[in-house]
């Protein structure tokens, strides 16, 4: 019903970033993906630097196994927001699933270290705050959205 109302709102104001994201956000809740990719990839072209439309669209980009996408997409919100301990999370997730393990573990490490000084992980499961099953964590933190 939600998505219904924001293709609504677009007809009328189609590059209107915050009604594109914000149905994007309907469509990843609804595991849409691939249509909340486009949403949020419009609403980038209108503004490049919203790191909540690049943060999940790398989230939607993961949830699609396109990880080289999605470390991209992590990495420019990185770089706007350097102390962004979830986008490293997400980001040592992807590395985690295409084999760079030492990477993975060198955004992993980064994150808690953000994390300890800021608690911005603090909806992120015990596991990921440095015990053990990273991936397990990201698959129930999908957060952030």
């Amino acid at each position: 019903e939600a998505v219904e109302c924001y293709t609504k709102e677009l007809v009328y104001s189609e590059e209107n970033p915050k009604t594109l994201n914000n149905r994007a956000y309907c469509f990843a809740k609804l595991a849409r993906y691939k249509e909340a990719v486009g949403d949020y990839t419009k609403a980038l072209t209108i503004d490049p630097r919203n790191v909540h439309a690049l943060h999940n669209r790398g989230i939607c980009y993961e949830r699609l196994a396109l990880f080289r996408n999605a470390i991209e997409d992590f990495t420019l919100v990185i770089r706007i927001n350097p102390q962004n301990a979830n986008a490293f999370f997400n980001r040592g997730c992807c590395y985690d699933s295409i084999g760079e393990l030492d990477l993975a573990i060198a955004d992993y490490s980064t994150a808690l270290e953000i994390d300890s000084k800021s608690g911005q992980t603090k909806g992120v499961p015990p596991p990921a705050r440095g015990t053990g099953d990273f991936k397990k964590s990201a698959k129930l933190s999908l957060i952030h959205i």
